[in-house]
């Protein structure tokens, strides 16, 4: 598979990325990856929050596939964003059959059909043009403190390019050496719920922004813009001195275009029950 809100909700994205509850014990990273799926979304003339909390809550009464895995939301928080106003839908899937198998019967569903039609004018996206991505999580999201109970959190994306001759294995290969930066740096983190993600781009035909050539995101996840703060000093003082040569060896991110988002959780099938509160943050 590959994983509407408040603020300035013009637009929003849904990402998926875990909220499952962690011990502080630093696991080894195995690479294993999430299939997800981003949707461009469009806030519509009768959007407010009120609106979206209702549209929200009728799509989780919709949902039957045990393959779903998360869903989670972004609003843009800057202006300089590369995308402006368009948001996303991110679903965080099993597996790629899984999902395409759960499309299916979406379409199929009338009660799916008329919750579509009914809140069109509330929030379009575009099904048909998802973007199929592989996404890997190596720090636990609440490793370095639990995120608001509201579900809110705070991101940052950058768009990331291989070198001539590089992959998708190099990048996965260096996560482990970024990783252990993070942890040997734990004092700095604290507090922060600093996580972080890769985005992998399939760049599937269909998908509405493949024509941008994005080959992979690098996203990092805290509790608050503040902390998001925090964590990029931590970054800039005690690791990118060491680090950021051996990313440029096989990859460069634009850093003149840094995409920030305010978000919630909108579903996680480990806490089926939650609800978010948007207007907390």
């Amino acid at each position: 598979m590959k994983k509407l809100l408040l603020l300035s909700f013009v637009s929003f994205i849904f990402v998926g990325c875990s909220t499952e509850q962690a011990s502080k014990q630093i696991e080894t990273f195995n690479g294993e990856s999430i299939f997800v799926e981003f949707m461009p979304c469009q806030a519509g003339p009768d959007y407010s929050v009120e609106n979206m909390q209702e549209m929200i809550s009728e799509w989780r009464s919709l949902l039957t596939a045990d393959d779903l895995k998360g869903a989670w939301g972004y609003a843009p928080a800057s202006e300089s964003n590369a995308f402006g106003n368009t948001g996303w839908w991110e679903l965080n899937w099993s597996s790629q059959d899984a999902a395409n198998a759960a499309w299916s019967q979406w379409a199929s569903n009338t009660e799916a059909v008329a919750w579509t039609d009914k809140y069109e004018s509330v929030l379009s996206c575009d099904a048909e043009g998802r973007n199929a991505l592989d996404a890997v999580f190596p720090v636990e999201a609440d490793h370095f403190g639990v995120l608001p109970e509201s579900g809110y959190f705070y991101s940052e994306f950058y768009h990331c390019f291989y070198n001539e001759g590089s992959s998708k294995a190099d990048a996965v290969a260096f996560l482990p050496k970024y990783t252990a930066g993070v942890y040997e740096n734990t004092d700095g983190f604290d507090g922060t719920s600093f996580h972080y993600g890769n985005y992998y781009a399939q760049l599937n035909e269909d998908g509405s922004h493949t024509e941008e050539g994005i080959d992979f995101l690098w996203a990092s996840f805290t509790n608050s813009e503040a902390s998001m703060v925090k964590a990029n000093e931590v970054f800039e003082t005690n690791m990118r001195s060491t680090l950021f040569p051996q990313f440029s060896e096989f990859a460069t991110c634009r850093e003149d275009v840094i995409d920030i988002y305010h978000g919630w959780t909108f579903y996680n099938s480990e806490q089926k029950d939650f609800i978010p509160d948007f207007s907390s943050y």
